[in-house]
């Protein structure tokens, strides 16, 4: 059986505690609604655990309850018109269960079809249907509802990926509040984005992906991704983040239903790929379940002579020894062969030249030199046991590795006649391993009239990066008639001048404990974090080592009206260590993050909608700045203040419109920094105002019957391309649209990103955006 869990709703600690509670009369605020959220919130305010089959419940609906009661009254008003019961069992714990026929007719109502769905109850870690997410981990590391979390959270759910056909989970996010993405153009290697005006921590599946510099990076394919969640801000329990926040990206888990889709899709620009995602039970009893994800692309890139090539596979194994034990293990493996994007001067794609536009096609590198080849791979493991009704124990680990063999010549400065541009070479071979480990303790109990949610946990990483780096000039070459083919001299990495050799890792172990307290329509969230870290570089003749110690810390406080309102306030704190060191062989200091938000979120009852309206002040201490053209950031400047108001929406407008919505007024400023011509200004990679709407229509007249059609719009305002905002990379609106076919098990779609091939700078002026990319697919389901 499928159960749902109503969670965050502790049962009461002691047996007697229990039989006291429940025979206590108490006041209870559920509005009317889907009987399923009703029980929910009912198990939260009375404080109890309460578990169901999801076919019992859903496509009914409750009405409101509303006075003083006991919990068997509450329960019995909720589920007697729908012939249900609610038995308890020794522990404290409730079931809902079909009422004997006696019992339904002494209560005198009238019964409701029985309705049969198949689809599970919405779990933290499960499908979505629709746009619209319920529950989330992210910020809280429980699995707790979106509208009870005082956090700004979006969840971009599976449906949304496959109707707006994303490549990469930075693209997930385009229509995100907050978000600014493709701040150093549009790169396939890697993601460039800001959230809040700072780039966040990348996560997947609660483990952190580190990276030690700008050009060695994971970058997660969205094919096996069930969900891309972001936390804004800074989480206390999920360090190491960063002040910017964590994008935390969930895999597709095993499933005792059958999974079973093939997909073929071709492109502009040479794409063709073809992806699978298979699943279901490997036995009988449905103890063993697996999941098989795999892509495999052969591509071009945006500029000539360039590819963007990729091999993804990912199994996944669900063991189930008995009702009470989980364990899961997730593995991927990912192979690319790319091209690096061009990277012109400081301000080429933004100053008039006299021999016209650049071409966004154009390609200074050289053919056969420039690549970027990466190979990853990670293997995660996740335990699960309830030690009661009440403890559940979780233990997990990961082991990851990456492999980044990088080359590119790339646009230095152009000479006096504004054609001819002198050219350089970077070098990067970088071989890095992390491995960490999370164990905690998850409880439930009760105090008087208030519920706990407890988590206690440690956790441990350590990261090792071996790198051979090295630079030098290269042959100038004419941008606007180039002829490629000049010799050219790639650096040696070793201890000479010019390239080098160096070795850094970080070490850090952490505690945490956090207690979300409920009472009535209130919620109060408290978390504290201590964390120790050791930072090691070697490079040359240098060695250093370094430790660092932090306590951190996140509160929050929400209070959720039976209207759907819920007005909350929240403060966090951050702590960062970096990897790695300065240009001048000093390590780095830690990050440091404070924000404090405040903000209302709505869901209407009945509607599948989330609205959420939010302000903050979010400032981050000891930023790294980054050369464009070196491997190494230069300095760390003193302080950036992020602050404004956002909002965000994601609803089904009725069952055949859905609807993506947000707009981010920024106020970022430098309050201190060592250069003195920043401070005061507009940090570089932020933008005053973002917008976006996407829309989702299907089609329901009977000749149209299958048909979908969606569109989004994209407005990004003037980014500044220097430090003391001397110029700027101008403005941009984008338009992206999208047409489905559905019949039976096949579904065909057409996307288009950039409809109308706009041309947009990013970066210091010069990196372009994504042009037009068209993409057509073809996807069997059985």
């Amino acid at each position: 059986m499928l159960l749902g869990i109503a969670a965050g709703w502790a049962a009461p600690a002691r047996h007697a505690c229990a039989q006291a509670g429940d025979a206590a009369r108490a006041a209870f605020e559920v509005p009317a609604g889907p009987l399923e959220d009703a029980l929910n919130r009912f198990a939260r305010q009375a404080g109890i655990t309460l578990s169901f089959d999801p076919a019992l419940v859903r496509g009914k609906q409750a009405d409101a309850l509303t006075g003083s009661r006991t919990v068997p009254e509450g329960l019995a008003a909720l589920l007697s018109a729908h012939r249900l019961a609610a038995v308890r069992g020794d522990g404290g714990a409730y079931t809902v269960q079909p009422a004997p026929a006696a019992t339904a007719e002494a209560t005198g109502s009238a019964a409701l079809p029985t309705l049969t769905v198949t689809a599970e109850t919405e779990h933290a870690d499960g499908p979505v249907h629709g746009y619209v997410a319920q529950r989330s981990a992210t910020a809280m590391r429980t699995d707790t509802p979106l509208i009870e979390t005082p956090r700004a959270v979006t969840v971009v759910t599976r449906e949304q990926m496959d109707d707006q056909a994303v490549h990469t989970v930075e693209q997930s996010l385009r229509y995100s509040a907050g978000v600014l993405t493709e701040v150093k153009g549009y790169d396939p290697r890697l993601s460039s984005l800001t959230v809040r005006g700072f780039a966040p921590a990348e996560f997947l599946d609660g483990f952190k992906l580190y990276t030690s510099n700008a050009y060695s990076g994971w970058l997660i394919e969205p094919q096996g991704l069930e969900r891309v969640e972001l936390l804004k801000g800074p989480g206390t329990v999920y360090d190491p983040a960063a002040p910017g926040g964590v994008i935390n990206m969930v895999s597709k888990r095993p499933s005792a239903e059958a999974v079973r889709e093939v997909g073929l899709s071709i492109g502009n620009n040479n794409r063709y790929q073809g992806s699978f995602d298979l699943g279901g039970a490997l036995n009988d009893d449905g103890s063993l379940l697996f999941r098989l994800n795999g892509l495999f692309r052969s591509s071009s890139g945006q500029t000539d002579f360039s590819r963007d090539d990729r091999n993804f596979l990912a199994p996944a194994l669900t063991w189930k020894p008995s009702a009470r034990t989980k364990v899961t293990l997730l593995a991927e493996v990912t192979r690319d062969r790319m091209t690096p994007e061009s990277a012109w001067p400081v301000g080429a794609l933004i100053t008039p030249n006299p021999y016209g536009r650049i071409s966004r096609s154009r390609f200074i590198g050289e053919p056969g030199v420039d690549h970027y080849n990466r190979n990853a791979s990670s293997v995660t493991y996740l335990f699960e046991h309830q030690l009661s009704d009440n403890w559940t124990l979780r233990q997990n680990a990961r082991y990851a590795k990456l492999d980044i063999d990088y080359q590119q010549v790339y646009g230095l400065a152009f000479e006096s006649d504004q054609r001819t541009l002198d050219r350089g070479i970077r070098r990067l071979v970088d071989k890095s391993r992390t491995s960490a480990f999370d164990i905690q303790v998850e409880g439930r109990l009760r105090t008087g009239r208030v519920a706990h949610t407890l988590l206690i946990g440690m956790d441990y990483q350590r990261y090792v990066s071996d790198k051979k780096i090295g630079a030098g000039p290269a042959s100038s070459i004419d941008a606007f008639a180039p002829v490629y083919g000049a010799p050219v001299t790639v650096p040696t990495v070793g201890p000479v001048f010019g390239s080098a050799i160096a070795s850094d890792g970080l070490r850090q172990h952490g505690i945490y404990v956090q207690d979300q307290m409920r009472s009535g329509p209130w919620s109060l969230g408290l978390a504290v974090r201590r964390d120790q870290s050791r930072n090691s570089y070697t490079g040359g003749v240098l060695t250093a080592q370094g430790p660092d110690t932090k306590t951190t810390y996140n509160a929050g406080l929400l209070y959720l009206a039976p209207n759907g309102l819920a007005p909350y306030f929240s403060y966090s704190t951050s702590f960062t260590p970096l990897p790695g060191a300065l240009a001048n062989g000093s390590l780095f200091k830690p990050e440091l993050g404070r924000q404090l938000e405040a903000g209302l979120k709505y869901r209407p009852p009945g509607m599948d909608a989330l609205f959420t309206v939010s302000v903050f002040d979010l400032r981050r201490n000891n930023v790294a700045t980054i050369n464009p053209y070196l491997f190494t950031p230069s300095a760390q400047i003193g302080e950036v203040r992020s602050r404004g108001p956002e909002f965000e929406a994601r609803t089904a407008l009725t069952k055949q419109l859905k609807l993506v919505a947000s707009y981010t007024f920024l106020d970022a400023k430098v309050t201190r920094s060592l250069n003195l011509a920043e401070v005061g200004r507009q940090p570089v990679q932020t933008a005053r105002n973002t917008a976006s709407l996407w829309l989702d229509y299907r089609l329901g007249s009977p000749e149209w019957r299958g048909w979908s059609v969606g569109g989004g719009v994209r407005y990004v305002g003037k980014v500044p391309a220097s430090a003391d905002n001397s110029f700027y990379n101008p403005a941009y609106t984008l338009v992206d649209a999208a047409l489905r076919y559905e019949r039976g098990p096949y579904t065909f779609a057409l996307n288009a990103t950039n409809l109308f091939n706009r041309t947009y700078v990013a970066g210091n002026g010069q990196y372009f955006g994504q042009g037009r990319a068209l993409q057509a697919k073809a996807t069997f389901r059985w």
